[in-house]
């Protein structure tokens, strides 16, 4: 294993590995220990001999940042006891995965690579996002396997977990396409040399150069019909899977925000200005009362 290997089962598997245990603690109010260690290569079969019995088998697909799908596997007993922590209970096995439990188990990753990929995407300093989760239930035959992970090898890293009552081992797969994409963005991969053009003689006879700074003006004109979405912020909270199923009309969500707090006005996901809520012509508006300024506010479309 070389150097740029190493480099990538670290910040790979260690986004992973962070995000995971970081969902896995706060949707179960349990703390769970989670690491990285570096695997190999894996076809589907041997991908399928990790498993005794039925196993489950996340696919997340990217749409931004990286195109292709990326998979979790996890033994069909330790998720439906993930799930069962999380939705209150003490972590007791099912023997399938269904409805809630589903539903639930496809939140929690939904989260996790919402991390994960926010840590990958400061790595690279470009977003990475994925369209949606799905979660299926694959026996532990190859060709179950081989029929929804496709062709190929995929990049094994084991990410062990660990909690007081349960311990299991999830394997985070990368196909080859998407692996060779992510690790390029990384910087972890050697790009072929470029020839340098020979420079041009210099001419004996230079034009005037024009007097003044370059007007910049159109640059900026380029960006003003950029369309940014603008959220006005009320407040947050933190809730466990098994609360947040709980919701039904009429429920209260207390947020982390006094009344008489201002009110936060967030654009593109940057805080930009705090003001209050008031009422025009019958509609809720947003009366702007601190705002960045209007250098702070162009970055902001970063």
């Amino acid at each position: 294993m070389d150097a740029r290997d190493t480099e990538f089962f670290q910040k790979a598997g260690g986004a992973f590995a962070e995000s995971m245990a970081s969902v896995f603690s706060m949707l179960t109010g349990r703390e769970f220990q989670m690491t990285s260690t570096p695997g190999g290569l894996l076809d589907p079969p041997a991908i399928a001999a990790l498993h005794e019995a039925t196993a489950i088998l996340v696919k997340a697909n990217y749409q931004k940042g990286l195109s292709g799908p990326l998979f979790f596997v996890l033994p069909l007993k330790e998720g439906t006891m993930l799930v069962d922590l999380m939705l209150g209970g003490e972590g007791a096995p099912a023997e399938d995965l269904v409805g809630d439990s589903k539903d639930a188990l496809a939140e929690t990753f939904n989260q996790v690579m919402g991390s994960a990929n926010q840590t990958l995407s400061d790595l690279a300093g470009e977003t990475f996002a994925i369209a949606h989760v799905e979660i299926l239930a694959v026996a532990p035959e190859a060709a179950a396997f081989a029929e929804h992970l496709g062709p190929g090898t995929f990049q094994d890293i084991p990410l062990p977990a660990s909690q007081d009552t349960l311990n299991t081992t999830i394997h985070l797969l990368f196909p080859d396409l998407l692996l060779q994409q992510l690790k390029r963005k990384l910087g972890l991969v050697e790009e072929p040399a470029v020839p340098h053009p020979v420079a041009a003689p210099a001419p004996t006879r230079q034009a005037p150069l024009a007097s003044g700074p370059m007007p910049d003006a159109g640059n900026l004109d380029l960006l003003l019909d950029i369309q940014l979405p603008v959220v006005v912020r009320m407040g947050q909270t933190d809730m466990q899977m098994g609360e947040l199923l709980k919701l039904t009309p009429g429920s209260i969500l207390e947020l982390n925000r006094s009344a008489d707090a201002p009110v936060e006005l967030l654009v593109n996901g940057k805080l930009i200005a705090k003001g209050e809520v008031v009422v025009v012509d019958g509609n809720f508006a947003f009366r702007i009362t601190e705002i960045d300024s209007r250098a702070a506010r162009i970055r902001s479309l970063g």
